[in-house]
C-alpha cells in the first residue's frame, strides 16, 4: 500500500465532513494483535508513509503526527520526511503521551474505529473528557486487500503436551474460580494455543482470525470464516466470523470473563455482566509443557545450523559485494531447507552500519545496502517457525575493521547478555526485578538501549509473547510484568545503537528452570537454548572478568556439542564450527 500526499488530504477532508477535530489510527486489528494482516495494516500505510510495525497516527484538519517508540525513531525520521507528518518520540524525555497530547490540544471529538481500540484505552480517553466518535475509514482506502482464506492445520499429538479438550477443561476451572460462567477469547494466539490449531492469516504469525467463546453452560463456539476449515472440531460449534456481535447480544447477561486490556471497545461494550481478568490461556500459553520444551530445543539446534551455514557463506562471499537483501534471502533459504521449517517468524533484519542503528530495519529487494569490508558489522536478527517451535536469534558479525569504540560497545553488549543469563533469582521475581543485571554495565557509562531487554517467545506462535519479559520499568502498552517461572522462554537482547555509525545486538533465548531450594524459598535460573556461535574477534578481554570468559567458553562448548552431530559428515562446515567455538 503506497502512501501519497493526496491520501492524507482525503482523510483531512473526511475529518471536516464529519465535524470532528481529528482521527486516530492504531496499528491494530479487532484482536489486539501486535502484527496484523495487510487488510488492517494497509489502512495506516495508505494514510502515512511509516512502514514500522508499531505506531499511532493522529491526523488533524491541517496537521498530522506519528507516535512511535525508540525502536523506530531513526527509521521514522527518514520515512516521514517531507510527508506532512511530525514525529512524536514516545517515551523520550519531556515528550507527552498520546493521550496527554490529545488532551492538551483539545482534540475532541476524535474519530476512532472502536473495533481496533482496546477497552482500557477507550475508558482512559472518556475519563479525560475526550469524546470518541466510532468511525471506520477502511472504505476510504483504494483496493484494500481482503483477509486470507487459507486453511487451518492441526498440530500433531507429538507437538503438544495437552490436547485442546484438556486445555478447555483447565480453562473451565479458572472460569469457575473467578465466579464466571463463560470466557470470550479474542486474542488470536490464545485461540490457536487453546485449540492446537495454526493458520496463515498474518505473515510470520501462524494464527487465524476468529473469536472463541468457552462455557460449560452455553457450550464452546468458534467464530471464523468457515472456508478456512476442512475438518470438524469435536465439542466446538462453528459460526461465521461476522456473527460474533449477534451471539454476544444473546448472551450479554451471562457472567463473562473478559480482559479489558486485550478486548476491543466495541465487543466489550456489548456485555452487561463482565468479570475483568486476564484470559486463563494467557499464562498457560507462556509456560511451556514437557513436549513443547523438548521440541523447542530440537529445532533450536536445527535453526542454529542454518545460522552457522549462513556465517560461513557470509565470510566466503564478503568480497562479492552482495546486498543485505541477498544475505537475508540466503539465510531464508538455509532455514527453509529443513522440512520442519514452514516460514520465518518475522521479517529478517540484516543491516550494516547506519542501517543497523535502526532497530527494526529490514532490507527489501528495492531498498538495501551493499555488504563489504567498508562496514564494520552485519547485524542479523532472524527466526523461523518450525513444526516444533519458534526461534528468534541475533548475531552481530564482524566483516570489516572494528574501531576501538565498536570493540568497547560490542564487549559491553556481550557482558550484558552474560550477566543476566547466569542470574539466579528467588521465586516471585519478575523481569523488572532482574533487568538491571543486563543494563548495569551500560548505565554506568550513561548509555541505554531504548527497548526492553527481552520478550517471551511463543511455541509455533507469535515471536513476541507475554506476559513474561525483561524491562526495567513498567510500560503501559507492554504486558510483560509477570513472574518469571520454570517453563517460560524469554529472549535476552541487549544492544548499542549509534545513529550514522553502527548497531550491535546479541540475542539468545533463555528457558527458566529450577535452580535449588533453601529455607528461604525456591530459586530459579536460566538455561540458554540458542545454539549459535558468538563473534569473539572484536572483544576487549581487558574489561571481561574470568567468570564471563568461562561462561563464553562453556557456551561455545554447548554450541559445538549441539551442532556437530548434525554435520559430522560435512568436514568443511565442521572445521568452521570448531574454529568459531574454540576457547578464548
Amino acid at each position: 500500500m503506497l502512501f501519497k500526499k493526496e491520501n492524507l488530504k482525503k482523510i483531512q477532508n473526511y475529518i471536516k465532513e464529519k465535524n470532528i477535530k481529528g482521527y486516530l489510527i492504531f496499528t491494530s486489528d479487532p484482536h489486539d494483535s501486535e502484527y496484523v494482516a495487510p487488510h488492517f495494516l494497509d489502512v495506516r500505510k495508505y494514510f502515512c508513509p511509516f512502514s514500522g510495525s508499531a505506531a499511532e497516527v493522529l491526523i488533524l484538519e491541517n496537521e498530522a503526527y506519528l507516535f512511535t517508540d525508540g525502536r523506530y525513531w531513526i527509521q521514522a525520521e527518514k520515512e516521514i520526511k517531507d510527508s506532512g507528518y511530525t514525529l512524536i518520540k514516545k517515551g523520550d524525555k519531556n515528550v507527552p503521551s498520546l493521550l496527554e497530547f490529545i488532551k492538551k490540544n483539545n482534540i475532541s471529538p476524535l474519530g476512532v474505529n472502536l473495533f481496533e481500540m482496546k477497552m482500557s484505552e477507550y475508558e482512559e480517553f472518556l475519563n479525560n473528557d475526550i469524546k470518541i466518535v466510532d468511525l471506520d475509514i477502511s472504505n476510504l482506502v483504494d483496493n484494500l486487500v481482503s483477509l486470507s482464506k487459507d486453511k487451518l492445520f492441526k498440530l500433531d499429538n507429538d507437538l503438544t503436551t495437552l490436547t485442546y479438550k484438556e486445555k478447555i477443561e483447565e480453562i473451565y476451572k479458572k472460569i469457575e474460580e473467578k465466579n464466571a460462567k463463560a470466557n470470550l477469547v479474542t486474542t488470536l494466539d490464545d485461540i490457536a494455543f487453546i485449540l492446537n490449531l495454526r493458520g496463515n492469516d498474518i505473515p510470520n504469525n501462524p494464527v487465524f482470525y476468529a473469536y472463541l467463546y468457552l462455557s460449560k453452560e452455553e457450550g464452546n463456539h468458534l467464530f471464523i470464516n468457515k472456508e478456512k476449515l476442512d475438518f470438524e472440531i469435536e465439542g466446538i460449534t462453528i459460526h461465521p466470523y461476522e456473527e460474533i456481535v449477534d451471539f454476544i447480544k444473546l448472551h450479554k447477561d451471562l457472567p463473562t470473563l473478559l480482559d479489558k486490556n486485550r478486548v476491543n471497545a466495541k465487543i466489550y461494550s456489548l456485555f452487561n455482566n463482565i468479570i475483568n481478568s486476564s484470559n486463563p490461556s494467557y499464562l498457560m500459553k507462556a509456560i511451556k509443557g514437557e513436549k513443547e520444551i523438548e521440541n523447542t530445543k530440537k529445532i533450536q539446534a536445527i535453526d542454529g545450523l542454518a545460522l552457522l551455514k549462513f556465517q560461513k557463506y557470509l565470510e566466503e562471499n564478503i568480497d562479492n559485494n552482495l546486498s543485505e537483501y541477498d544475505y537475508s534471502e540466503k539465510l531464508k533459504e538455509y532455514r527453509l531447507s529443513s522440512s520442519l521449517c514452514f516460514e520465518l517468524s518475522f521479517e529478517t533484519i540484516a543491516a550494516v552500519g547506519s542501517n543497523a542503528a535502526e532497530m527494526h530495519y529490514a532490507p527489501t529487494k528495492n531498498k538495501n545496502s551493499i555488504v563489504n569490508k567498508d562496514n564494520i558489522e552485519l547485524l542479523v536478527d532472524s527466526g523461523g517457525q518450525y513444526y516444533g517451535g519458534t526461534t528468534d536469534t541475533t548475531r552481530t558479525f564482524l566483516i570489516g575493521k572494528p574501531t576501538s569504540e565498536f570493540i568497547h560497545d560490542y564487549t559491553l553488549t556481550l557482558k550484558a547478555l552474560i550477566n543476566l543469563s547466569k542470574t539466579i533469582f528467588l521465586e516471585g521475581s519478575t523481569g523488572q526485578t532482574i533487568d538491571i543485571r543486563s543494563r548495569e554495565f551500560m548505565w554506568k557509562e550513561g548509555m541505554d538501549y531504548k527497548c526492553g531487554t527481552g520478550h517471551g517467545v511463543g511455541y509455533i506462535l507469535n515471536v513476541h509473547e507475554g506476559p513474561n519479559g525483561f524491562r526495567y520499568k513498567k510500560v503501559k502498552d507492554r504486558d510483560d510484568q509477570a513472574e518469571i517461572v520454570p517453563g517460560m522462554i524469554t529472549t535476552i537482547e541487549p544492544g548499542v545503537y549509534k545513529a550514522n555509525k553502527y548497531g550491535i545486538r546479541i540475542e539468545n533465548n533463555l528457558l527458566c528452570v529450577k535452580a535449588f531450594e533453601t529455607s528461604d524459598g525456591n530459586f530459579f535460573k536460566f538455561e540458554t537454548i540458542t545454539y549459535v556461535p558468538i563473534e569473539t574477534r572484536c572483544l576487549d578481554l581487558s574489561i571481561m572478568n574470568k567468570e564471563e570468559i568461562e561462561w563464553l567458553n562453556t557456551y561455545h562448548k554447548l554450541v559445538y556439542d549441539k551442532l556437530s552431530p548434525l554435520i559430522k559428515d560435512d568436514i568443511s562446515l565442521l572445521s568452521f564450527l570448531k574454529e568459531k567455538t574454540k576457547s578464548i
